[in-house]
């Protein structure tokens, strides 16, 4: 290009480089706050609003969940205005253990497992001391208390069963790793401790703060890797990783009833499937703050892989599981103010002279050899 040719083309308008460009025309700006300015109102409208409002940072849909999740007891809590409470979990008082009652419900129903109601009772363990010592608020950190249960209910209705357990700062177990993806109960006793006690911070937790909580593996990695349609493998998913992330805990908001604290815990886990597809799992979680323990938890669960069906064929089922505190210690729902039914209260005494007699159950009976010549 000579220089005429160069100055040309650089006498053109919107040309740019070696290329030209025709002009961008600038658009009318109309009479209006700016984008930014309509946003910072906005903010300031909202801060303004809440200031004139209620002061608790818990907003209003779970403020109805807590309502709705209690109305049936008979109780009910007033969100507090703090913003921090310090969770962890506590050991039951060696005269008062924690009794439970959990059901589980099943929609449609399960060919192989009906609903059904189950008893349980955490105490401490009469033959082991804890590793630290105890004082007010939860177990101390690196702390571990024994702990002793007992269970009657599915997989266990004639005799019940006991197992040993342990209570940190942080968890109860053990826990089944399954219990977040399992269409049915397989472990009553680890799916119980693995969905009614979430896995907790064990420091002081903000509303809203969100946390890793109790690992989920086993069985629950193999619907990651498999078609969310057919529920089979095959080279077309390979790209797929057999790897479940764990439970996703947040603190929903804090309660107040009485002078007593409650937290109230969201839980939600999922196989990374897409919306409507694979397993989602949801919990909320009522815990005493000032004892340490859950007063209710319910936790529904979504599996969309085929299940076999009580009424023939296979098809996605909805199964919630939900578990209530039914004894009169601090913490409870009756300790909130609910008038349990009679039945309950006596479900409680007999939990508790089950638990003092579990080393019945640990003796196994003597086996008896077969009589080769029975009498005729």
């Amino acid at each position: 290009m000579n220089g005429l040719g160069r100055q040309l083309f650089r006498d053109l308008p919107g040309s740019l480089g070696w290329g030209i460009v025709p002009p961008v025309p600038t658009p009318t700006r109309r009479p209006g706050p700016r984008p930014v300015e309509g946003a910072l109102a906005l903010a300031g409208w909202l801060v303004l609003a809440q200031g004139c409002g209620d002061p608790s940072p818990v907003n209003v849909f779970e403020q109805h969940a807590v309502g709705k999740a209690l109305a049936p007891y008979g109780v009910t809590m007033s969100p507090v205005p703090e913003e921090t409470a310090e969770l962890g979990w506590q050991a039951p008082p060696a005269d008062c253990p924690h009794a439970y009652r959990i059901t589980a419900h099943y929609e449609p129903v399960l060919r192989f497992e009906d609903d059904n109601e189950a008893s349980l009772i955490v105490g401490r363990h009469p033959g082991r001391e804890p590793d630290v010592a105890l004082g007010p608020g939860p177990v101390p950190p690196n702390g571990m208390v024994p702990a002793l249960l007992f269970y009657q209910g599915i997989r266990a209705e004639r005799r019940g069963a006991t197992r040993d357990l342990y209570v940190t700062r942080e968890l109860i177990g053990p826990a089944a790793p399954t219990a977040a993806c399992m269409p049915r109960t397989w472990d009553p006793m680890e799916d119980a401790f693995a969905l009614g006690w979430p896995q907790l911070t064990g420091r002081l937790t903000a509303v809203g703060e969100h946390w890793n909580g109790m690992r989920v593996g086993g069985k629950c990695s193999r619907s990651a890797c498999v078609d969310p349609e057919s529920g089979g493998g095959g080279p077309e998913v390979h790209d797929l990783s057999c790897v479940v992330p764990p439970w996703h805990e947040r603190l929903a908001g804090l309660f107040e009833h009485e002078g007593e604290r409650y937290a109230w815990i969201v839980s939600e886990w999922s196989d990374g499937h897409g919306v409507g597809q694979g397993i989602h799992t949801e919990r909320r979680t009522l815990v005493s703050v000032d004892h340490g323990r859950p007063l209710w938890s319910q936790t529904r669960m979504d599996h969309r892989f085929a299940q076999p069906l009580a009424e023939g064929g296979f098809g996605p089922v909805v199964r919630t599981w939900t578990l209530e505190s039914i004894d009169a210690c601090p913490g409870s729902l009756a300790a909130a103010g609910w008038p349990r039914p009679p039945e309950l209260a006596a479900e409680e005494t007999r939990l508790r002279d089950r638990l003092e007699h579990t080393d019945e159950l640990r003796r196994s009976p003597p086996r008896r050899p077969p009589d080769r010549n029975p009498p005729e």
